[in-house]
This record gives structure tokens, sequence and C-alpha cells, in this order.
């Protein structure tokens, strides 16, 4: 017969053996979960490779093609302009912005004309200079009607004889 005392040294053996084959042979998550593993590299001592710089070619223009963007410009400016032209909420800094665009756009595309359109270009560019001084008065003492008509007689005359295909044969080479 066994007595109690044996019984439980058996059963504790039992549970030895039983923790030992667990702890032996447990589960892989449970192992990786209680080991330790070593910690990688700091970002301070991560390699950090130095690019040598690229360098771009220099994108070289055509003088047709930097005509054609500032008279694309000069489109899109008008459009603008004619959006917000003396509306009574006073835009009147948006307007003179715009108008100060389209007076370097038609800069841009006089320093590239050459002879008399070179020429007639200038007196647009001072009917511009009129339509700008036009806006240092009080808007009280503006006149929309006349700063409206001469920005569209402008805006006529720009699109009639200074299209790129008009004036191809008066462009700097």
């Amino acid at each position: 017969m066994i007595r109690s005392y044996d019984g439980k040294k058996i059963v504790a053996g039992l549970l030895l053996a039983v923790f030992c084959v667990t702890a032996l042979t447990g589960c892989a998550s449970l192992r990786k979960k209680f080991t330790r593993t070593k910690k990688g590299p700091s970002k301070d001592e991560e390699f950090i490779p130095v690019l040598q710089p690229v360098e771009y070619e220099k994108v070289v223009e055509s003088p047709a093609q930097g005509y054609r963007n500032h008279y694309a410009m000069v489109k899109v400016y008008f459009k603008d302009l004619w959006d917000i032209l003396g509306r009574p909420e006073g835009g009147e800094k948006r307007e003179k912005y715009i108008i100060n665009e389209i007076v370097s756009h038609v800069e841009g595309m006089t320093a590239l004309l050459t002879g008399t359109a070179k020429d007639a270009a200038q007196a647009l560019r001072a009917r511009l200079g009129q339509v700008v001084q036009a806006y240092d008065k009080p808007a009280g003492l503006r006149r929309y009607d006349v700063i409206t008509g001469d920005i569209r007689g402008i805006e006529r005359e720009i699109y009639r004889k200074f299209k790129p295909d008009a004036v191809a044969g008066a462009l700097t080479r």
C-alpha cells in the first residue's frame, strides 16, 4: 500500500517532470516572448551615405518658345482680370497685381522682339503703364469704364498683332 507521503512525492515528481518538459519544448511564441534579443544599431550609428551632387544641364529655351510662354501667361492673366475687374466687393489689390503681371510678361515679350514689332510692343507697354497709374488714384476717383475700355483695347491689340505666329519673323535669334 502507498502511503500518502509517497503519493505526494509522486504527484510532485510528475508536476516537476511536466514543468521541465514544457520549459524545454514549450510553444515557440511563449519562448519568443520571454527571450531577450540584442538591440539593433541606434539611429546615430547607422551609416548615412553622402550623395554626390548632380549637375543638370541648363535648359536652353529658344526665343520662339520663350515668347509663346509669355504670350500664354498674358492670356491667362487677362482671363483672371476679367473675372475680378470692377467688382463691388473690391479686389483692387488683386487687379493691380494682375495688371503688373501682364506688364512684366509684355516686357518679356518686348525683349524678344526686334524692329517695328518691338516699337509697337513698347507703345503697348506705355499704355499698360497708364492703366497702372489709374490704380494709383483712390477707388472713388477711378473710372472703371475708362480702365475697362483701355484694357479691352490692349487685349485686342495683343491678340491681333502679337500672336506668336504673327511675330515669328521679328523674334531675336
